[in-house]
């Protein structure tokens, strides 16, 4: 059995891959009560690094995280996070990476190193520099996807990550509509946070069944149904970003 998706699909010039509507059903996995975000950048040149985690920072602490509330678990709760600290990798960049073969150990290296301590809300996504490519299961980053997130297995719990390739170069245009590079950024960056938040570990679900949590047997996760629609929410920081909207089964609709 193959998951729909677990990353954030390339739309082509007037394509949408968002779903007409959605109805997420509860698995059993995990979620993320209070995410910790952590941005690995990757390359010495990683584009927006400062504002995309300014952007992190703003988006945990608002109503953006507060309605997803409605996918409480038996034993969780979701509600607001935090900002943790960065981490940028510069030695043994790599032009091309695979998920399995390079990032997966990229950080089971980094966390047996003691540069990162994941946890049960910890989450890492990765932002890469301009000209690096990434492969998941055979698919190629800005041909194929514009970003994803995973999960690897780390003693008694997990890893979570996403991975943000550089959306200017191949990914512009196809990962977007707004005529801003960073609010693009934001928008696909939020996409795999939300979905990381409600479907944890979905990159070790092979199953519908746990380790999976919230999940659409027809169009995926919470981001998934509402592909490439973007909204823009006021940032517990006080700024304004641009996000993309996610799935709500109590409003049943896209909302922000």
């Amino acid at each position: 059995m193959k998951l729909v998706n677990n990353g954030l699909a390339l739309k082509t010039e007037g394509e949408s891959f968002a779903a007409a509507s959605g109805n997420l059903k509860y698995y059993g996995g995990p979620v993320i009560s209070n995410v910790e975000v952590h941005p690995i950048f990757y390359g010495s040149s990683v584009n927006y690094a400062s504002q995309i985690t300014g952007f992190y920072a703003g988006v945990v602490d608002s109503t953006h995280m507060d309605w997803l509330s409605e996918y409480n678990t038996g034993s969780q709760s979701i509600g607001r996070g935090t900002l943790g600290n960065s981490i940028s990798v510069t030695t043994g960049i790599k032009s091309s990476l695979d998920d399995v073969n390079d990032i997966q150990p990229l950080l089971l290296k980094l966390a047996q190193n003691g540069q990162i301590t994941p946890n049960a809300n910890t989450y890492y996504p990765i932002h890469f520099a301009p000209g690096i490519s990434i492969t998941q299961g055979g698919s190629k980053s800005c041909q194929v996807f514009c970003a994803y997130h995973g999960t690897i297995k780390y003693g008694s719990g997990y890893i979570y990550y996403g991975v943000i390739p550089d959306q200017g170069g191949s990914c512009a245009g196809g990962c977007g509509s707004d005529s801003n590079a960073f609010n693009n950024l934001c928008s696909v960056s939020s996409h795999e946070l939300i979905e990381a938040v409600t479907d944890a570990a979905v990159g070790v679900a092979t199953d519908y069944a746990s380790p999976l949590a919230w999940y659409d047997q027809t169009n995926g996760e919470i981001g998934d149904i509402c592909n490439a629609q973007q909204g823009t929410i006021a940032g517990g920081n006080g700024q304004t970003y641009t996000v993309q909207k996610e799935w709500s089964n109590k409003a049943k609709k896209c909302r922000v």
